[in-house]
This record gives C-alpha cells, sequence and structure tokens, in this order.
C-alpha cells in the first residue's frame, strides 16, 4: 500500500540527485522541499526517484494544509493549483510526458481533482491515443472521481474520431446521469460525436433537444450544418444555414464563429452546383466583415469553381489583399477540374516566376490536369519536376499518375509508381483500408487496378483487386475492374464480377459507369438476354435517370450491337434529351445492320434538332452507305462533309469511300482515289482494298495491298487470310502453302472461326469441326438434312471457300463442319418456333455458309440474324439484309 505508510515524517539527510538537491536533502525535510525538487524536475527518472523518497517517507499522507504548494503550471495549461502531493507528483510526470505514471498515482490518490484527468484524456488525444484517452475516462470514474464540463467533451471527442458509436452512446447516458444535459458545451460535443459516428439522427435529436431549451449557441448550429454536409445532405444544411442567420445573430458571436459558419456551409452549395445560393453567401460574408479573410475567400474560390463559375472565383482571387498557397492552388484545381487547363498551366507558370511556394497541392493540380487532358507524358515530366524539386507525392499525386500511365498504357512507368507508393508507404500491404471504403489508400488500389486494366495486364489488376477484403471494396473497386475487362480483356469475366457484385453479403449498388461498363460488355458479347436483364436493372432504379447520358447510349449501342436495332430505336425515341453521341449510335446502328435509309434519316433529323455533323457523324454516316450499297449517296455525302461543313477528310473517311467503291465493284476508280489521297495512305485504306479484292477476286490488286501492309508492319492474321481466300479462289495452291509458310515464320496464327448462340440454357460455341457438345450427333444429323434439302431448292456448295487442296466432296464435308452452320443447327434444336436465331462469329461469315443461310431460312419458321466481326445479316424468307454488300 503506497498510500498507506506510517505519518510521521521523519528529518533526514540523503545525498542523491544533483549537488543543488543533496544540498536540499541535507536540510530538514518537509513536503514543500520536495514540491520545491518537483518543480524543478526536467526528466521522468528524476521524478521517480523523488517520487519513491516521498512514499518513503510517508510524506503523502500529510495534511493538505501542509501541502498546499505553488507548482509550475503545465505548458499550454493555465495554472492550477494542487491540493496535495500527491497532484503534484501527478503534475510532474505529466510535464514529462510520462503519462502511464501519472495514471498510476492518480488512481492512489484520494480524492483525485478531475483537472488532473482531464490533461490526462487530452495528452493521449493529442497524440492519437484515442482508445487509451477512452480507457482513462473510465478508469477516472472507477476511481470514484466525478467527470466535469471538461472532462465529457474530451472523452466524446475520441469517441468520434475514432470512431466508436457504443462508446459515445455510454458517455451520453453518463452526461444525463450527471445533470450535464443542459450544458451547451457538453451537448455541442454531442452532436460532433454522434456526426462523426455516422448517425445523423442521434446528432440532429441532440440539436433539436439543445434549441428547446433555449441553450443552442452559434457553435451548435455551426456542429448541425457540418454534420448535415459530411452526412451528404447538402439541401438540409442549406436550409439550417439560412435558419441560422436570423436565429443566432440574436445571440452572442464573433468573427470567428462567423467565419466558421460560412466555411462550414460553403461545401454544401459545391456539392449541390447552387450558384445562386453560392453569391447570397458571399454577400453574406461581405456584410458580416467576413469576407477579406483568406478562409472565406479560398472557400469561395473553390465553391464556384465547383459550381462552374470560374469567373466569380477569378473576381474573388483578383479581390484578396493577401494570397496564400492555397488561394493560388484553388484556382489551378478549378481551372483544372472546368477543363480549362490553359489557365490552369498559364496560373501555375506565373506561380513559379513570382516565387509563390508549390506544394503537394499545386503538383498534384496540374499533374492531374495532365493526366485529364491526355497528355500522359506532360504528366509524367510533371511528376520528375515535382520530386526535383522536393515536394513530396500525396495518394493524390499518385492516382493522377496512374491515371496518366493508364492513358498512355505506360505499363512499365506505371509499375514504377506502384513500387513508389509502396516505398513511401502511401500504399499498405496489410488490407489496412480503414473500413469506411473512402480511403485513401483504397483510391490508390482503384487507381492501380484501372491502371494496369487498362495497360492489359490483367494477372495484375486481378492480384491487386482480390487482396481488397470484399466487404471494403467500393463501387469504384468493382467498376474499374469490370471496366478493364469490359473494354480490354474478356466480356466474360466482366458478367461474372457483375454477377458478385450485386450479390450477397457485401452486395454493392452499381452507378451509371458500372452500368455503362457491362452493358458494353453484353454489346461485345451480343448477350442480349443478360442485356436486357441489366436494362431493365437500370429501369427499377431511378437513379440512373440522372445519368440519362450514359446508360441510354449504352443501351442503344448494346441493342445495336446484340442484333434488336429496333429496339435500340425505342430507347433512343424515349430519350428526354440526346447528345451528339446518342445521334452517332443510332446512325451506327443503322448502318451496322445495313438499313441504310434509317441512319441518313437520323442523320437528317439529327441536324434538324440543331446539332452539327462533326468527323464522327460524316464517318458513321458513311459506313452505312457502305454496308448498305448506297454508292451515290455516300459519295455525295462525302463531298457535302468538306464542301459545305469544312470538315477535314481523315484515313478513316477515305478506307470508307474505297470500302463503298470497291464493294460495288468499281475497282478501278477505288484505286485511283488511293492515288490521289492527300495523305500517305494508312493501314485501314489498304486493309479496305485488300477486303475488296476478296470479294472481286482481284488477285494483283490483293497482292499489291498486302505488300503494303507488310512493308508498314500493319499486317495481322485477317490479312493473310484474305489473301490466302484469293489465292485459294483462284485456285493457286502454292501460293496459299506460301502464305501458310510466311505465316508461321512470322509468328502469326491464324485465329480459329468460332461462333456462339443462345440457347434457353445459356450460350453455347462451336468451333471448326467441333464434336464437344452434347447435341454434337442431333446438330450433325440436323445439318445433314437441311443440306440435302436447300440442294433440291438449287443450293451449291462454293467449295472455294474450303481452303485445301483436296476433292469436291471433301471440301463438301469441311464447309458442312464451319462454326456458323452448327451454330445455327443448335439453335434450331433449341430454339422455340418463330423466335429469332442470333448467332455471332468473331471472323468474317464464310461465303457458302452465307449462301446456305439464305436458303435455310425460305424452309424454317426463324429468322436467322448473324452477327460477324464486320456487320450484321439478317435472313428471312430467302434473302439477307445486306443486299450483297458484305
Amino acid at each position: 500500500m503506497l498510500f498507506n505508510s506510517p505519518k510521521a515524517a521523519k528529518r533526514i539527510g540523503v545525498q542523491f540527485l544533483s549537488v543543488a538537491s543533496a544540498e536540499c536533502f541535507g536540510r530538514d525535510v518537509s513536503p514543500t522541499h520536495f514540491a520545491s525538487l518537483l518543480k524543478e524536475c526536467r526528466s521522468v527518472n528524476t521524478v521517480r526517484q523523488i517520487h519513491q523518497k516521498i512514499i518513503a517517507y510517508g510524506l503523502l499522507s500529510y495534511p493538505a494544509s501542509l501541502l498546499s504548494v505553488s507548482l509550475p503550471p503545465l505548458p499550454s495549461h493555465s495554472y492550477v493549483s494542487p491540493k496535495s502531493l500527491g497532484t503534484g507528483v501527478v503534475a510532474s510526470y505529466l510535464a514529462c510526458g510520462a503519462t502511464s505514471d501519472a495514471l498510476s498515482v492518480l488512481e492512489r490518490v484520494t480524492p483525485s481533482p478531475a483537472v488532473w484527468w482531464n490533461l490526462l484524456v487530452r495528452e493521449h488525444i493529442k497524440e492519437g491515443r484515442l482508445d487509451r484517452a477512452i480507457g482513462v475516462s473510465c478508469r477516472m470514474l472507477r476511481a470514484g472521481t466525478k467527470p466535469d464540463h471538461f472532462t465529457l467533451p474530451y472523452a466524446l471527442k475520441a469517441c468520434g474520431e475514432l470512431p466508436s458509436y457504443r462508446c459515445g452512446s455510454a458517455f451520453h447516458g453518463l452526461i444525463c446521469c450527471n445533470g450535464f444535459e443542459s450544458n451547451v458545451f457538453v451537448c455541442n460535443a454531442l452532436v460532433v460525436m454522434y456526426s462523426r459516428c455516422g448517425s445523423l439522427e442521434d446528432a440532429s435529436l441532440v440539436f433539436d433537444e439543445i434549441t428547446r431549451k433555449g441553450i443552442d449557441d452559434v457553435i451548435s448550429w455551426n456542429s448541425i450544418v457540418a454534420a448535415h454536409v459530411k452526412g451528404s445532405n447538402p439541401q438540409t444544411a442549406l436550409d439550417l444555414f439560412s435558419e441560422m442567420t436570423t436565429i443566432v445573430h440574436e445571440k452572442a458571436t464573433n468573427e470567428r464563429s462567423d467565419i466558421i459558419s460560412i466555411v462550414n456551409i460553403l461545401p454544401a452549395c459545391a456539392s449541390l452546383k447552387a450558384l445562386p445560393q453560392t453569391k447570397e453567401i458571399h454577400g453574406y460574408a461581405i456584410q458580416n466583415g467576413t469576407f477579406p479573410d483568406a478562409f472565406v475567400c479560398n472557400a469561395l474560390i473553390d465553391t464556384y469553381a465547383k459550381c462552374g463559375s470560374m469567373k466569380d472565383a477569378l473576381k474573388v482571387f483578383n479581390a484578396m489583399e493577401f494570397k496564400d498557397v492555397v488561394s493560388w492552388n484553388a484556382m489551378v484545381t478549378g481551372y483544372t477540374q472546368s477543363g480549362n487547363f490553359g489557365a490552369a498551366f498559364e496560373l501555375f507558370k506565373n506561380m513559379r516566376k513570382e516565387n509563390i511556394p508549390l506544394d503537394v497541392i499545386t503538383w498534384s493540380a496540374v499533374i492531374a490536369g495532365y493526366a485529364q487532358r491526355g497528355c500522359g507524358q506532360e504528366a509524367l515530366d510533371a511528376f520528375q519536376q515535382m520530386i526535383l524539386y522536393g515536394s513530396e507525392p500525396n495518394s493524390v499525386t499518385i492516382i493522377s499518375l496512374l491515371s496518366a500511365c493508364a492513358s498512355l498504357g505506360a505499363l512499365s512507368q506505371g509499375m514504377e509508381t506502384h513500387a513508389y507508393s509502396l516505398k513511401k508507404c502511401l500504399l499498405s500491404l496489410d488490407n489496412g483500408f480503414g473500413g469506411d471504403g473512402d480511403g485513401e489508400d483504397l483510391m490508390v488500389h482503384n487507381a492501380l487496378i484501372d491502371m494496369y486494366s487498362k495497360c492489359k495486364s490483367f494477372k495484375a489488376a486481378r492480384s491487386i483487386f482480390d487482396s481488397i477484403p470484399r466487404r471494403e471494396r467500393n463501387v469504384v473497386t468493382w467498376t474499374v475492374m469490370i471496366g478493364g475487362y469490359a473494354q480490354y480483356g474478356d466480356s466474360n469475366d466482366a458478367l461474372k464480377l457483375f454477377s458478385e457484385m450485386i450479390s450477397k453479403p457485401y452486395a454493392v449498388a452499381p452507378n451509371a459507369y458500372t452500368i455503362s461498363c457491362i452493358l458494353m460488355a453484353c454489346a461485345h458479347l451480343a448477350a442480349l438476354r443478360t442485356g436486357k436483364q441489366i436494362h431493365a436493372y437500370a429501369t427499377r432504379h431511378h437513379e440512373y435517370e440522372a445519368s440519362v447520358y450514359f446508360v441510354a447510349n449504352c443501351l442503344i449501342d448494346m441493342y445495336s450491337k446484340c442484333g434488336d436495332v429496333d429496339t435500340a430505336r425505342n430507347v433512343f425515341d424515349s430519350m428526354p434529351e440526346r447528345n451528339e453521341v446518342s445521334w452517332t449510335s443510332m446512325m451506327s446502328g443503322y448502318g451496322m445492320h445495313g438499313r441504310g435509309k434509317e441512319a441518313l434519316d437520323i442523320f437528317d433529323k439529327m441536324q434538324k434538332a440543331g446539332f452539327v455533323p462533326d468527323d464522327i457523324s460524316f464517318l458513321v454516316l458513311l459506313y452505312a452507305c457502305s454496308h448498305s450499297g448506297m454508292v451515290d449517296q455516300g459519295l455525295d455525302y462525302f463531298d457535302i462533309m468538306r464542301r459545305d461543313y469544312g470538315v477535314v477528310a481523315s484515313a478513316e473517311h477515305y478506307a470508307c469511300v474505297i470500302d463503298l467503291l470497291a464493294r460495288s465493284g468499281r475497282l478501278d476508280k477505288a484505286w485511283k482515289t488511293i492515288q490521289e489521297i492527300p495523305m500517305e495512305p494508312s493501314a485501314v485504306i489498304w486493309v479496305a482494298l485488300l477486303s475488296a479484292c476478296r470479294v472481286h477476286s482481284n488477285v494483283e490488286l490483293a497482292e499489291y495491298a498486302l505488300n503494303k501492309l507488310v512493308s508498314m508492319k500493319a499486317e495481322n492474321d485477317g490479312s493473310y487470310t484474305l489473301i490466302s481466300n484469293i489465292y485459294a479462289t483462284a485456285r493457286r495452291w502454292k501460293d496459299v502453302a506460301r502464305i501458310r509458310q510466311l505465316m508461321k515464320k512470322s509468328g502469326i496464327k491464324k485465329r480459329p472461326g468460332c461462333s456462339w448462340v443462345q440457347g434457353k440454357k445459356g450460350t453455347a460455341s462451336f468451333f471448326v469441326g467441333d464434336r464437344s457438345h452434347p447435341l454434337s450427333p442431333e446438330i450433325y444429323s440436323l445439318l445433314e438434312r437441311l443440306i440435302g434439302r436447300i440442294k433440291v431448292m438449287g443450293y451449291v456448295p462454293e467449295i472455294n471457300f474450303a481452303l485445301h487442296d483436296v476433292d469436291d466432296e471433301e471440301k463438301n464435308n469441311l464447309l458442312t463442319e464451319h462454326s456458323e452452320k452448327l451454330a445455327l443447327a443448335y439453335g434450331l434444336l433449341t430454339t422455340s418456333p418463330g423466335c429469332p436465331i442470333r448467332i455471332t462469329k468473331n471472323l468474317r461469315v464464310c461465303g457458302d455458309c452465307h449462301s446456305a443461310f439464305t436458303y435455310i431460312s425460305k424452309i424454317v419458321d426463324h429468322e436467322i440474324i448473324v452477327r460477324d466481326s464486320s456487320r450484321f445479316h439478317h435472313f428471312k424468307n430467302g434473302s439477307c439484309s445486306c443486299g450483297g454488300y458484305w
């Protein structure tokens, strides 16, 4: 029992500590002398030695009147006179930062003043030891010391910053039991605690109780307004602020409170993009004299920028007497976010000219500006300058840099950035994501997934994705991984991942970008059934109406690429508003289905709606004319584009014109057009010519086009396959063998033809000669019967599409085994009568299969819809929608 020593104190002389201390102990020892020594202590070891002597001589139990001494005030604290030598020891321990020793003594001093407990709690909060701060508060109660109006706000602050709703609500009960429910200081702390714990409802209840009792002050209002801003209720925050300005002005306020009020509410205006309200608050700041304050001006600049009014932001900036780096950063960031990169970079240059200190926010804004502008290399250069300047990057910098690497496809630089993030501890390895799904660490992980996906390094992207615990993944995490698969990888993986995303437990609601990405995956796979399900999901959830352009445009594209262009038109017609992409998507949809007249009609309506066609619009229009055999109309639009709209024709426009001419048999005109092109013909032009040569069996011109592609190093398996087909048609088998040998030598492998068809039980895929499907016997038996029937009707197998030097009977067998024929037979076996059969092929449809499907469409009760790598073919009643232009 440390504090139960004998009460009699002895006078002794001791030699310890410093010489001065030895002199002191050489005289009569009394509590006053020990208190004097404690005042001079500068190290925890010295305090411990004095503490031991005090205990040894039983001085802690002297009457309080003998122990009233003057101890030095703690740093940054107002002086509090201790009532016992025990609290004097506590004070010395606290002054030396020995909180554990102070706590040990304080628990044994009876009674122990609340002020020293408060100091202990505050010290733990200051050092970030929030759980210990709450623990000290609890030990204080167990020691029998009643909390005061300082203890409880400290404890509530620790609960809010953790956050711990359970502990915070327990302290709320303690507040009510101890009669502090009418203390505005304590109640304000309760509002903030509940807000930080995410319980806006409880924060509002406490605030309502404060106002009902009439004890509210400006801090109460600021706290609840800030709570609603943080709780994503900006409109409620604005309403409260409006009410506050008419009520709180009657209470005692000061300039600092007014500044906090204004800085609190402006983020609400920014989130709502409420420009009129921002101007009203600006006027309110001028009226109450807080406008020249730098905090208010910087907040106004930021808010005006986020409201899209850089003109007003610039006025505030120019009106500032003193501009700090935050002011400059707010302007640079504002220009960057508004897309005015020129002004942002000019301001950045001015900062350097005027020697304004550049901090991480400045550099991050510039790097983000370059990245958003698509100037990835400039972003990387700016990052190098930032490092040389001596500025340490933060998570925002890294995210912007990764975005630049993604736009460039710069995998090596992205990996270096990844390594740098680990080295600088900007990225954790222990899955410490903070639990709120919005931490900076998670944002960096999301940016890494996006970068690796866009650089087509899916193994690395998926590894990072899988390392994030499922409960911690937010909508961005799922979207960047799904979008990566949909745009650059396997769309099947995108569909699987989307199904996981919306599955319990830890289901995450997709946003408009997620919906757009998954619709893109459905379009790639021609997965109409899944696309319809996504459409129904988006229709049920009305929040996607705010993103009508994103979702509706993707729906038009999805339905068009899945073969249902009429539903695409229904989506288009139901849009309340349309942008350029809407019109272009609809034209493209009609073009790929060979419905050129409808495409031209959309083009005319687009102009009547006030949209000026650009180079993309005309490219889609020429494409539609090409696939519909509308040669003269296409040539006319090509002339109108240059003459009436001033659109300079690109290589892609010329490729469409050449394709248009060549498909119609005007190879001479196509060749002349190539010679007249005012630029060096690109690979896409030679591919268009080579494709046309396949249709018209022009060997000489095809060889010339292929040689051009080889010299440009732009040849691929498709180019070699085309020339091989042309040689086979001409029965030049040695040349076919030579091309195959050349492909083998060059390491180019021909993609195997693959066709897939949607059935009642999912999608079935087939390769050439595929016999792996359980229904293969029935499939081949049905094909044999169908081929027999259409031969009677006049079908003659086009054996030139069997690219092997074998006899005609063997060629007939090879043609029967083509993947699209197998897919059709499966579709006929599994699809209900009258329902369309939708087949997708990864390559262009075989000419013999095209002929066979035309005949088969006469004898089956189905529309056969085939999507190949070029366009759609709708076979019905013995004809195809392509009209021979494919």
